[in-house]
């Protein structure tokens, strides 16, 4: 949950850490293979959750909706619709009121950018996915009290587990509670304290081709972000990009992005493969005016997995349908 924004934090050390703005962004466009299979396109369903509207400090959703079918094979949106951009921003992604997307950031063409990655399983392989948490102290409704594995930091020791496990990628786990200082949590510093600390392990591991920062979210409490995917109960994830733009001011100058696009690219094809597999496990694209530390590499992405209602059972549970999508997005897999 975002309590705090990179906009507290001084602008002299934004300009001073966070890179170059005259830094380059580079691209190759090619719709990735698994978008192209056969099967049946559908039209999306337009639900209630299609239609939520999130604000800037909570999102609630009903506690009973249920998870939908999972089918092989069928895609829940059509080509067709994935390139109007009234659609996208209707049926796929939230843009809060405080920010806007450009039709360049709303293109079919920079949203299925080939994100696959060649190269990364075998052994001796080095690290090639980063997993941390901004906010490592975030807990769940039944969390034991000073119980690491019990908070976020415990999600993603078991999304480590599994990708490394199942999917044969070498995973390397930031543990560091960014979000407490000098024994006290200070949620204001913490985006600061963690970009420190992963630029420091991208510097020791340059292999490294993914990072996730994965938080859960911070709801109303009568509200609760759970469905079913085979027939265990499991909370529902938000995939969270910032565009460094203000409806006020423009474009944030001190928050460039060199790797926008591809962050927009990242979030919104795990967005369709999850809705793919998984129906209503993933929830629509939240997009602020921020950056979020985003701007690390071209596959960086925030995850808010869950809230602050969910059981640690079904935070974890979620971990196992976000590492196959994320298997499927970097693998070129069908």
């Amino acid at each position: 949950m975002f309590r705090m924004t990179e906009a507290m934090l001084p602008l002299f050390t934004f300009q001073t850490l966070y890179g170059d703005p005259g830094a380059e962004y580079a691209a190759s466009y090619s719709v990735p293979a698994w978008i192209e299979q056969n099967g049946t396109e559908l039209t999306a369903e337009v639900t209630e959750e299609n239609r939520e509207v999130l604000t800037q400090q909570q999102a609630t959703e009903a506690s009973t909706e249920t998870a939908a079918v999972r089918k092989a094979s069928v895609r829940p949106f059509t080509k067709k619709q994935l390139k109007n951009r009234e659609f996208l921003l209707d049926h796929i992604f939230t843009v809060d009121p405080n920010t806007s997307m450009t039709p360049e950031e709303l293109s079919y063409k920079t949203l299925m950018t080939d994100l696959a990655i060649d190269g990364w399983k075998g052994e001796g392989q080095d690290y090639k996915i980063l997993i941390y948490h901004t906010h490592g102290s975030e807990s769940f409704r039944d969390s034991r009290e000073g119980v690491k594995e019990d908070t976020i930091i415990g999600a993603g020791t078991y999304l480590a587990e599994l990708l490394e496990k199942q999917y044969g990628i070498r995973v390397y786990h930031d543990e560091t509670l960014y979000d407490i200082i000098d024994g006290q949590l200070d949620r204001s510093r913490a985006y600061e304290q963690a970009y420190e600390g992963v630029m420091r392990i991208l510097g020791e591991h340059p292999s490294i081709e993914v990072v996730i920062d994965l938080h859960r979210d911070g709801i109303d409490e009568n509200s609760r972000l759970v469905t079913e995917i085979d027939g265990k109960p499991t909370a529902k994830i938000m995939f969270l990009n910032g565009v460094s733009r203000s409806n006020t001011n423009g474009d944030i100058d001190y928050l460039y992005n060199p790797n926008k696009m591809m962050n927009l690219a990242f979030s919104f094809q795990m967005y369709l493969a999850g809705r793919e597999a998984y129906g209503d496990y993933v929830r629509k694209i939240y997009v602020r005016s921020y950056r979020y530390n985003l701007h690390l590499l071209p596959r960086t992405t925030l995850i808010e997995a869950g809230a602050q209602t969910n059981t640690v059972e079904e935070e974890k549970n979620a971990m196992e349908p976000l590492a196959a999508i994320l298997y499927k997005v970097l693998s070129r897999t069908e």
